[in-house]
């Protein structure tokens, strides 16, 4: 059964914001699902170490996935800073 666990230091961060843990799980179990099912097809492989990042919500959520143990691990998250057009 596929699991996303998270660091202590990435616990805190995701906690600053309501909410943003439990939606950061979900996207990551997401991916590794998905990652998952296409490693079924033996096309190419994710190396464990590779640092990924998705954007959940105004957050960058980095993590990495380990297909063998069909597992994946939060590192960390940051704010996306916005940048606003000048006129």
């Amino acid at each position: 059964m596929a699991q996303v666990s998270v660091t202590v230091d990435a616990d805190m961060q995701l906690r600053r914001t309501v909410g943003l843990r439990a939606r950061a799980k979900r996207a990551v179990l997401g991916v590794l699902e998905a990652a998952l099912e296409i490693s079924k097809l033996g096309t190419g492989q994710v190396h464990k170490d590779t640092p990924l990042m998705v954007r959940v919500g105004s957050h960058l959520v980095t993590y990495s996935l380990d297909l063998e143990r069909e597992s994946a691990t939060v590192w960390g998250a940051e704010p996306v800073r916005e940048s606003v057009p000048s006129s």
